[in-house]
């Protein structure tokens, strides 16, 4: 059972903050079911438990702020490291987040099959399991993935790191640490190419008109 405790505050960081090098064209805003990528990712989170939502996007990228500023959003902060890997995103979130946040769950804005449910299924493993250190999803056939819950003891680890690992890094090193929620499904792929977003098309069975971008 989820509790709505202000006492233990579980933001999300969205990191849409990537260069887009494999897809050819920033890929937070391709379109997809009448919305952009990204906004899927932003609706889910707030339709979740999480207590808040901040974006980590990449300046550079023109429209991006806009289509990321909506209601409810926390905040939005700009990444100008971007081009030095995920770390620098991670690490521009947890500045962004108040002193109240016990925890944080990082989401990936490439990712408009993320389900309020999973992110949920963090949260409340987190909760029932005496907040842990770090709370990873684990899918059908043992795959593991995002979303991913750091708690705070593990901040100081995180801006540590460099390069493009995120937080697997600490991951491995606090392997003991790390409690697993099982996700009822299959992992949920990011969107880096061309095939990867016909697939996402595909599989839904959608056409897009470029045009209406």
């Amino acid at each position: 059972m989820l509790i709505n405790d202000k006492n233990h505050e579980v933001w999300g960081i969205i990191l849409a903050s990537g260069l887009s090098t494999r897809m050819g064209t920033p890929k937070m805003l391709l379109p997809y079911q009448q919305k952009t990528l990204v906004l899927h990712v932003i609706e889910t989170c707030l339709h979740s438990v999480l207590d808040g939502v901040v974006v980590v996007i990449n300046p550079k990228v023109n429209g991006l702020v806009e289509a990321v500023s909506v209601p409810g959003i926390k905040q939005v902060v700009e990444n100008h490291d971007s081009h030095l890997g995920m770390s620098t995103s991670i690490k521009v979130g947890l500045e962004a987040l108040p002193q109240q946040v016990e925890a944080m769950v990082i989401l990936l804005g490439d990712q408009p099959e993320m389900d309020e449910g999973s992110i949920n299924r963090i949260v409340e493993t987190y909760q029932v399991k005496n907040r842990p250190s770090i709370v990873q999803s684990v899918f059908l056939n043992n795959e593991k993935g995002h979303p991913v819950l750091f708690k705070r003891d593990m901040f100081h680890h995180l801006l540590q790191v460099e390069g493009d690992s995120g937080g697997k890094s600490v991951i491995q090193k606090f392997s003991r640490e790390v409690v697993y929620a099982p996700m009822n499904q299959h992992i949920i792929p990011d969107v880096d190419t061309i095939d990867d977003y016909q697939r996402l098309i595909k599989k839904r069975g959608v056409v897009h008109d470029k045009g209406n971008r």
